[in-house]
């Protein structure tokens, strides 16, 4: 996983952003979910930037797909932690 951490006021948080998975079943198409994945980006980088979730996202995708060979990812996209979701 790729670190970010933000320094304030004296403190650091790690800053996490998600990509989220529209996945199907591949024996019965019809029963689709959303799956989340917390990131943290590259250091000046953000999830946000079209081409760095289409990178990162990708690279991601691969990573979940390669460990739930049942499933199909349909389609995802790239939010700030907890912002938005995705209609399945």
């Amino acid at each position: 996983m790729l670190a970010l951490t933000l320094n304030l006021c004296g403190g650091v948080r790690t800053v996490l952003e998600t990509i989220i998975l529209a996945v199907c079943l591949l024996t019965s198409p019809s029963i689709c979910k959303e799956v989340e994945l917390s990131v943290t980006p590259e250091q000046g980088a953000s999830l946000q930037l079209p081409l760095y979730c289409a990178r990162h996202g990708q690279i991601e995708a691969q990573k979940w797909i390669a460990e739930h060979p049942t499933w199909r990812i349909e389609k995802w996209s790239c939010h700030p932690h907890g912002k938005v979701r995705l209609k399945v």
